[in-house]
C-alpha cells in the first residue's frame, strides 16, 4: 500500500481527528519540558525527549477509543505520529544549535545520521502511544461493570474454566516472604556478607522479586476485573487491591525523605513489595471464601 495514500487517508477519516488532535497538543508540552540550553564548547547530537506527555496521550487516547468502532491500536499510532512532532524539532533544534563547536567532519557525519535519528524518534515516539493506548484500552475494558457479571445462565460462551491469574498472586504471596526474610538475615543479622556469594544471591533473589511483584500486580488486576456471575455476591474492588502497595510506596517514599534516609526509594520499594503480600493474602482468602465462578469468555480469556 502507498504510504502517502494512507497517510492521506488517515488525515481525512474523522474517527481518528481526536487522536491527532491529542498527538499535537502533547507537542508543546514534549518541547518546552524537554528543552535543554546547549552551551556554546558544547557537542550534542539530538539531546533527549521528556516522556510523560507522550504517556499521558497514549493512555487518553486508550480511553477514548476504548468503547468505540475505531481499532484502538491504529488511533494509538497516529497519537504518536502526530506526537512525534516534538521529537523531531527537539533533535534538529539541538543539533544545530551544537553545529558551531563541531568540526567539519563531525558536522558532515551529524547531517549524514539525521535522517536515522529522526526516523528512530519518531519509530519509539509510536510505539510509546500505542502501548499506552492499548493499556488504557485493557483497563478501561475491564473496569466497565457491566462487562464484570455475567448471566448464570451459561448463555455467554463459557467454557467451564476459569482464571488463572490468582495463581501469579499466589505465588507472589509464598515467595515475597521467603526472599525478604532471607534478605533481613542476611543484612541484619549477618550484616553485609563476607562472601560474594551470598551477597550476589541476595540481590537476585531481591531484583527476582521485585520483577515478580509486578506480575504479581498485573495478576491480581486481571484476576479482580475478571467477570463473575451476577449472584456470585462478591465483586472486588480492584482499587482498593491495586491502589494499597502503590500507596504503601508513596507513604513509605515519603516517611523515609523525611526522616533522611539514605535509599528512599529502597525504602519505599520494601512498603511496597510487603504491602502487596498483605493485600494479596487478604485477596486470596476472599476468593476462597466467596468461591465465586470467573468466566474469562465474557472478556475475552
Amino acid at each position: 500500500m502507498d504510504p502517502l495514500q494512507t497517510l492521506r487517508d488517515g488525515l481525512a477519516d474523522d474517527s481518528l481527528r481526536f487522536a491527532i488532535l491529542v498527538g499535537l497538543a502533547s507537542v508543546p508540552f514534549t518541547v518546552v519540558l524537554s528543552w535543554d540550553p546547549v552551551a556554546d564548547d558544547a557537542v550534542v547530537f539530538g539531546g533527549s525527549v521528556e516522556g510523560l506527555p507522550l504517556l499521558l496521550a497514549g493512555l487518553l487516547v486508550g480511553y477514548r477509543y476504548s468503547d468505540r468502532a475505531t481499532e484502538t491500536r491504529r488511533a494509538g499510532i497516529w497519537t504518536g505520529l502526530a506526537a512525534s512532532i516534538a521529537p523531531v524539532l527537539v533533535y534538529v533544534a539541538t543539533t544545530v544549535a551544537s553545529l558551531g563547536s563541531l568540526s567539519s567532519r563531525m558536522a558532515v557525519l551529524a547531517v549524514a545520521l539525521t535522517p536515522i535519528a529522526l526516523a528512530f524518534g519518531v519509530g519509539v515516539t509510536v510505539l510509546v502511544t500505542t502501548v499506552c493506548a492499548l493499556i488504557a484500552d485493557v483497563v478501561t475494558t475491564r473496569l466497565d461493570r457491566d462487562r464484570r457479571t455475567v448471566d448464570a445462565s451459561g448463555d455467554d460462551g463459557w467454557d467451564g474454566t476459569g482464571s488463572n491469574w490468582w495463581k501469579h498472586v499466589a505465588l507472589y504471596a509464598i515467595a515475597a516472604p521467603v526472599v525478604l526474610g532471607y534478605t533481613l538475615v542476611v543484612f541484619e543479622v549477618w550484616s553485609v556478607p563476607a562472601h560474594a556469594g551470598w551477597l550476589l544471591l541476595t540481590a537476585l533473589a531481591a531484583i527476582g522479586l521485585v520483577l515478580y511483584s509486578i506480575v504479581a500486580v498485573v495478576a491480581l488486576f486481571m484476576d479482580a476485573t475478571a467477570p463473575r456471575e451476577a449472584d456470585a455476591g462478591w465483586l472486588p474492588r480492584v482499587w482498593v487491591y491495586v491502589g494499597v502497595p502503590l500507596a504503601a510506596y508513596a507513604l513509605v517514599y515519603l516517611e523515609a525523605v523525611n526522616r533522611g534516609s539514605v535509599n528512599p526509594a529502597g525504602d519505599g520499594v520494601y512498603g511496597y513489595l510487603v504491602a502487596l503480600w498483605a493485600i494479596s493474602i487478604v485477596y486470596l482468602v476472599n476468593r476462597r471464601r466467596h468461591g465465586e465462578t470467573i468466566r474469562p469468555a465474557a472478556l475475552g480469556g
